[in-house]
């Protein structure tokens, strides 16, 4: 790339992170893109120069798996407030799940979510679409640039017969074609409605949900929608893996020559059962949290495993959703973009995790995972989506401080070690010390065409 005489801006004093190494320089920026990365005296002249001041830098970080509702949920969450969660919380690209009202299983609901997300978003936005049993529909919504078709096996949100593998293949086989993964809630619903059966009548409890939800349900599905990949080449993304068996299951069939990756989001690596028994609704989420020794296993697989990820499945509720005795009456589902980053750097100060860890399983592997191509890395040619970190601050996280509507959060009241500083989309500022400071619609709809 022709390096220009000068360029809109300069990132200076900053501690850059360009894979294992810490390398102290700065970043020029122009027409929204790294042109140069360096020592400051190799950096070309700049209109604007920002001091980070010794501050850690990293690539803009990626959240595949989240749920910005707007619409006819707007009261849960909107497209603004949802982006400004992600940029207070380091996202500079965030992917949104379909199971909306009206959900995203067509091509016309698609539209309908891009047009409203052009006029609120202030980060970049991408969009999952939900399987349909219905090719005309698939090629529509694929061709509208789609990161992914969700299949809900334990059917909440289905228009798919999930109980059907031929059907399931020959969907799978038409995304295999076009070269669209699909992502996968993988619970078995046969199993699910079984023992939801035995209650009727009765309220059911926190530990009926966790025995309703356990960890079989999730190892059924997963072998068995492994298999169906494994059939017709399809490529396939185990969303919010709970167990370890899952993980195990991914590296088996990878080592077979299977396209499976997985995520794993952040309650489930540090939030236990103990902890919903505790707070009750408001950390109820599916799947539900498990017994702290599965904890430590996920910690192990994330760090060892390259086709794993982190994501925050960030699901908000109104307060009145997530309050009642029975747990039939309250969504499953926590607010995860404000606390995701907090929580992971504060294991880094306790030795839990290293800081070349967070680019990785936040920016560089989703990246790469779902084809967002110049994002995800600090390099020459890559789009300026830069996050800046002060590893120092202390905090304690406050659901009433969030930018997002959900108010409330398991961590409430966690203590932090380091946050988010700055935030730059496509060498913009749009976020700084608590604040943001951009408008609404001055962020980017992704992939999504006319």
């Amino acid at each position: 790339m022709t390096k220009p005489s000068e360029v809109d801006l300069n990132i200076v004093g900053a501690k850059l992170l360009l894979g294992n190494q810490l390398l102290d320089g700065g970043i020029s920026i122009e027409e929204g893109k790294i042109i140069k990365i360096g020592k400051e005296p190799s950096l070309p002249k700049a209109d604007k120069i920002h001091d980070v001041k010794g501050r850690l830098t990293i690539p803009g970080l990626i959240d595949t798996h989240v749920h910005l509702r707007d619409l006819q949920l707007s009261y849960k969450e909107d497209f603004h407030t949802g982006t400004c969660a992600a940029a207070a919380g380091g996202f500079t690209t965030i992917l949104d799940m379909p199971n909306n009202i009206p959900p995203t299983y067509s091509a016309a609901n698609l539209r309908l979510r891009r047009d409203e997300a052009m006029t609120k978003v202030i980060v970049n936005v991408g969009f999952h679409a939900g399987l349909v049993d219905d090719k005309s529909e698939i090629h529509k919504m694929s061709s509208m640039g789609i990161y992914s078709f969700k299949l809900y096996m334990n059917n909440r949100h289905s228009q798919i017969d999930i109980e059907n593998d031929a059907t399931l293949a020959e969907n799978f086989s038409t995304c295999k074609m076009i070269n669209v993964p699909i992502t996968v809630h993988a619970e078995d619903r046969s199993t699910i409605e079984q023992r939801i059966n035995n209650f009727k009548g009765k309220p059911i409890e926190l530990k009926d949900y966790c025995y309703i939800h356990d960890s079989d349900v999730e190892e059924k599905a997963v072998k068995r929608i492994i298999g169906i990949a494994e059939k017709t080449g399809a490529t396939i993304h185990i969303c919010h893996i709970t167990n370890s068996s899952t993980i195990d299951e991914i590296k088996e069939a990878r080592d077979k020559g299977i396209s499976v990756t997985g995520e794993i989001a952040p309650h489930h690596m540090i939030l236990s059962k103990d902890v919903l028994e505790k707070l009750g609704g408001w950390a109820l989420m599916d799947p539900p949290l498990r017994q702290i020794t599965e904890t430590e296993n996920l910690w192990n697989g994330l760090l060892n495993k390259e086709f794993l990820t982190v994501a925050s499945d960030h699901a908000p509720h109104s307060l009145l959703e997530k309050s009642s005795q029975d747990i039939r009456e309250v969504l499953p589902g926590i607010p995860g973009l404000e606390t995701t980053l907090p929580i992971l750097l504060t294991k880094i100060s306790r030795g839990r995790l290293s800081l070349s860890a967070i680019p990785k399983i936040l920016a560089e592997r989703p990246a790469k995972i779902f084809g967002l191509k110049g994002k995800g890395e600090l390099s020459e040619g890559a789009d300026a989506d830069i996050t800046i970190l002060d590893l120092k601050k202390e905090f304690v996280i406050d659901p009433d401080k969030f930018h997002s509507k959900a108010r409330y959060s398991p961590f409430a009241g966690e203590n932090c070690v380091g946050c988010v500083s700055e935030v730059f989309l496509a060498g913009n500022m749009i976020f700084e010390n608590g604040e943001i400071l951009t408008p609404p619609g001055s962020g980017q709809v992704l992939g999504v065409q006319t």
